[in-house]
Order: structure tokens, then C-alpha cells, then sequence
């Protein structure tokens, strides 16, 4: 007669691999919630700081926001180049 495993062996290496991949999930999901975390944070930081505008124009959005777009986006002069730019696009 052969050595069989036992069919309890069989369950108990099928109930290891199970925690293995419950374990490799939850890796997986904490992930996930992380991220989810991280994007949150973004957002309350963002509103945090729509609000500071508001309150430091004291309404006037609109100027703020076309102020800091004017500062973003580089000038441009009326051949199309970048002011102080090195190289084209």
C-alpha cells in the first residue's frame, strides 16, 4: 500500500492557501484604500484652498482665478513664442 496523504492533509494545504490569498487580497485592498485616502486628502485640500480665495478677494472669484491663470500660462508674444524661452515648441 502507498503512503496517501490523508484527505485532512489535502483540506489543510487547501485552507493554507486560502489565508495566502486572503492575505496577498488585503495587501491588494489596502492599496486601493490608500489611494482612495491620498485622493480625499487632494480634495480637501483643494476646497481649503478655493475657500482661502474666496475669502482673500473677498468675492471676486473670477479676477483671482484670471490672475493666477496669467501667471501660469506663459507669455506670449505676437509671433507665438514664450518670453525668455530658450527653445520652441
Amino acid at each position: 500500500m502507498t503512503d496517501a496523504k490523508p484527505k485532512m492533509m489535502f483540506a489543510i494545504e487547501h485552507i493554507d492557501s486560502s489565508i495566502t490569498h486572503l492575505n496577498s487580497a488585503m495587501e491588494v485592498l489596502s492599496s486601493v484604500v490608500f489611494d482612495l485616502q491620498k485622493g480625499a486628502d487632494f480634495l480637501a485640500k483643494y476646497r481649503d484652498s478655493l475657500i482661502k480665495t474666496v475669502d482673500e478677494t473677498g468675492g471676486n472669484v473670477s479676477q483671482a482665478i484670471e490672475s493666477q491663470i496669467r501667471d501660469y500660462i506663459p507669455k506670449r508674444t505676437k509671433d507665438g513664442k514664450d518670453q525668455g524661452s530658450t527653445g520652441g515648441q
